[in-house]
């Protein structure tokens, strides 16, 4: 069944057409990926698909009582609440259900034979279950943690969160919110790798369908079963992951190419015919082919079609087989006394470009400033080559001038540059004629990414420190960097959750952890690999542990005095705990049938049954815990 779908939608701002021409559909249990540069309208599409915005002609349809769950939905975090009791104010609406749903069981003892109660009381109980009402609250607490909060973290008020940790407990919100499409917008900026593969395992196992908008390539692969593009002006839907929609752009780019050399060969030779026969006799047949030739539409060379940012890193000098860096029992302590990390051992080589990953808040962005000399190890010896010579391209763009234009902002690290280098080298970073002249403050920050880039290359380096280098960039420009790095001969260290990225400018991955660093010599899949052992073995230990606890509870020697004396009694305990379990399920599930709101009394006697039920089977779940 449709849930949301857009027939020949036009939007424009101004004289700026965004789309034309757009006809989309969200069907039941689809998953949805939206992929195009910045600017290229993702956004206005999302707002169109929610009904934040409307188009400025064609229509949008939505089924009646379709629910969407996104942000411009959910309410402002409240800076006096935790980050629990921020989280479960998505809950409101459950527990609004599930007060609606008492109250409708209770009309239902007076009025029995009520249709649109007992088909109110259907559908709210199948969307109370299935968004998972009943087991909301443990919910919470497993949204939070696996997306990177510790649960001492819980209780913390939400006014001492940084940016990125106040984005995560958004997205909890949003993941808990009951709706049958969910929209979620770069879900994956504030998350590091842990937490990005806990969320590509919740959305795999969603039921109700999603649309995300994502620049993270590896992450579109793990979740999505369709890609809609954005794109001069149209929207495309294309079947399969990003990695099948990138084999059918390449095929198309393919079959352009061909079409337009085919179609410049015709050119080539109407125009010599046209040229020899133009003022012979044949002048009829030349003007004929010439107007032939104006009516043609000309297919575009492909590389012509969309702009892209040419990169080119800094020069290096020949410093091969020499060590760069040597870290030494390096450690790192806050003026307040707290620890950050301690005890790292590495050492980087000359030419090595090598990924740096962690949970979040672990120090990876402090042990680039340590590298640098921004700030001093509180422990341990950091050793560097003699002169190196360093470039940082941080996380926040600290290094952009507050203020003045994009101009004056790449002058100021080139003054002997004229103004038309200086345009030059901007237009290679995509920034027009008109928009070098915009003030700083204005950039979006895709924009500002650029630019940081531009100013980043007029500077040789023998190191590159990359933090997050990848934020904030669109797809072709993060290839864009990911070849220029592949090109560069120096050392490069970039922290970077975009798996991709990492995987594209392959090399060691340096897994930070608070007292080590742990090499993963065979780059990022040796390392995901380790992860996910991690993850099973602690999947184990939980269920070892949940048994420890049962073996703990020691039956008295009477119990295992009769257990030994009678060696039939575990097992007819268990098969009477089978047959009440069945007993429960029956009962629950004759409360949701038809026939026993028309008695009140049957009805009465179900809930009273259920209760008896679980009452009793709590006796004997002990009396089993007891016998282990």
């Amino acid at each position: 069944m449709t849930l949301v779908s857009l027939s020949n939608v036009e939007r424009s701002f101004g004289d700026l057409i965004v789309f034309e021409g757009v006809s989309l559909r969200i069907d039941e249990k689809e998953r949805v990926g939206v992929v195009g540069d910045n600017g290229a309208g993702k956004t206005t599409l999302i707002k169109i698909l929610t009904g934040e915005e409307p188009p400025d002609r064609g229509d949008r349809f939505t089924r009646r009582d379709l629910s969407i769950g996104w942000a411009a939905q959910i309410p402002q975090l409240g800076e006096g609440c935790t980050v629990r009791e921020a989280t479960e104010r998505s809950l409101e609406q459950l527990d609004r259900m599930e007060q609606e749903l008492r109250e409708i069981e209770e009309q239902l003892t007076r009025t029995p034979e009520d249709k649109a109660l007992l088909h109110r009381h259907e559908y709210l109980h199948t969307r109370f279950e299935s968004a998972g009402g009943y087991r909301r609250h443990q919910f919470v607490e497993q949204a939070l943690t696996g997306l990177g909060f510790q649960l001492e973290d819980l209780d913390k008020p939400v006014s001492v969160l940084s940016g990125g940790e106040k984005s995560r407990v958004a997205l909890a919100r949003l993941m808990l919110l009951p709706c049958d499409l969910l929209i979620l917008d770069e879900p994956t900026n504030h998350l590091d790798l842990e937490g990005i593969h806990f969320l590509e395992s919740w959305l795999t196992q969603r039921s109700g369908s999603f649309v995300v908008v994502s620049h993270d390539r590896r992450f579109l692969d793990r979740v999505c079963s369709s890609i809609v593009e954005v794109e001069g002006g149209r929207v495309r839907r294309f079947k399969g992951n990003f990695a099948a929609y990138r084999k059918q752009k390449e095929l198309e780019l393919e079959t352009l190419l061909r079409e337009h050399k085919k179609q410049e060969e015709f050119f080539e030779k109407e125009i010599a015919y046209i040229r020899k026969h133009m003022g012979s006799r044949w002048t009829a047949q030349a003007k004929g082919r010439l107007k032939r030739l104006e009516r043609m539409e000309r297919i575009a060379k492909p590389n012509e079609y969309k702009r892209h940012m040419a990169l080119r890193l800094g020069k290096a000098r020949g410093l091969e087989g020499q060590t760069m860096i040597e870290g030494k029992e390096l450690g790192f302590r806050f003026p307040n006394g707290k620890e950050l990390f301690r005890s790292l051992d590495f050492r980087v080589y000359f030419g090595e470009s090598i990924g740096i990953v962690g949970k979040n808040g672990i120090g990876k962005s402090t042990l680039l400033k340590c590298i640098l000399g921004q700030v001093l190890p509180s422990a341990g010896v950091l050793e560097r080559a003699q002169k190196l010579r360093f470039l940082y391209f941080t996380q926040q763009m600290e290094d952009l001038p507050k203020s003045g234009t994009v101009l004056q902002a790449l002058l100021e690290l080139v003054p002997t540059w004229t103004e038309g280098e200086l345009r030059g080298h901007l237009a290679k970073f995509l920034f027009s004629e008109d928009e070098v002249d915009k003030e700083i403050s204005t950039l979006s920050g895709g924009e500002k990414r650029r630019l940081c880039l531009a100013r980043l290359v007029t500077q040789e380096a023998d190191v590159l420190l990359l933090d997050e280098p990848t934020n904030h960039l669109d797809i072709t420009t993060r290839e864009t960097l990911e070849d220029a790095i592949q090109d560069y001969p120096g050392t490069v260290l970039a922290i970077s959750h975009d798996r991709f990225f990492l995987d594209k400018i392959g090399g060691r991955v340096f897994e930070m952890q608070q007292d080590r660093i742990v090499i993963h010599e065979q780059g990022l899949e040796a390392y995901e690999q380790a992860l996910a052992q991690r993850r099973l073995q602690a999947s184990e230990k939980a269920r070892a542990e949940k048994s420890s606890r049962s073996r703990q509870q020691a039956a008295s020697p009477e119990q295992k005095s009769d257990k030994i004396r009678n060696p039939y009694a575990f097992q007819k305990l268990e098969e009477k705990i089978f047959e009440l379990e069945a007993e429960l399920e029956s009962c629950q599930n004759g409360l949701t049938e038809q026939d026993a709101w028309k008695n009140p009394g049957q009805m009465k006697a179900l809930q009273d049954q259920i209760k008896q039920l679980e009452s009793e089977l709590a006796k004997l779940y002990e009396q089993w815990e007891n016998w282990q």
